[in-house]
């Protein structure tokens, strides 16, 4: 995550930028995503502190707000919460949206109960967001459990997949659409 927390005319403790980047990774880690960039401006103005917030996400979303009130902390506080209310709708609207994220389909119509018992079944996997990011990016989201990734690229906004070889590398599948 690229963090940057500046002030406008002002000075930023170091105390407050510590603070500031821990409530993103905890915002992050409350939703199960990653942030890419996060840029925060505080200025002051008479006696109130101005914060604006704006965070890209991996999988592509940005989420902008500001607000203020005459503690600093309280208003980045109150900026990040409503980003945190942002996020909180897109990811309801994500899953109100799809009635279901697996459907299961049978290999066989015939009824032969024997063999339907030991036949898998195929899993469908609907991928609503692909998380944008570089391909070393991916292949550190490969765990032991994980043998396949797809994300957007980074460098070229085209759907990659990496997976685990047999032989303990990573192949990589750059797909390009032809027009």
């Amino acid at each position: 995550m690229k963090f940057s927390f500046s002030g406008r005319h002002m000075e930023i403790g170091e105390s407050l930028t510590t603070r500031a980047e821990g409530a993103c990774e905890s915002l992050a880690e409350k939703y199960d995503t990653e942030f890419l960039d996060v840029n925060i401006v505080m200025k002051k103005e008479n006696h109130l502190f101005y914060t604006d917030i704006s965070i890209k996400s991996c999988a592509g979303n940005t989420y902008q707000a500001s607000d203020n009130d005459d503690d600093p902390v309280g208003s980045f506080l109150s900026a990040l919460q409503k980003i945190d209310v942002q996020i909180r709708k897109k990811k309801k609207k994500k899953t109100h949206d799809r009635t279901s994220g697996r459907v299961g389909v049978e290999i066989n119509n015939y009824d032969n109960s024997l063999e339907k018992e030991n036949q898998p079944m195929i899993i469908a996997e609907i991928l609503d967001d692909l998380p944008l990011m570089s391909v070393s990016e991916a292949t550190k989201k490969m765990t032991d459990t994980r043998r396949v990734f797809i994300f957007e690229n980074i460098a070229n906004n085209a759907v990659n997949v990496v997976y685990r070889r047999e032989d303990g590398n990573f192949g990589w599948l750059d797909y390009k659409i032809k027009r």
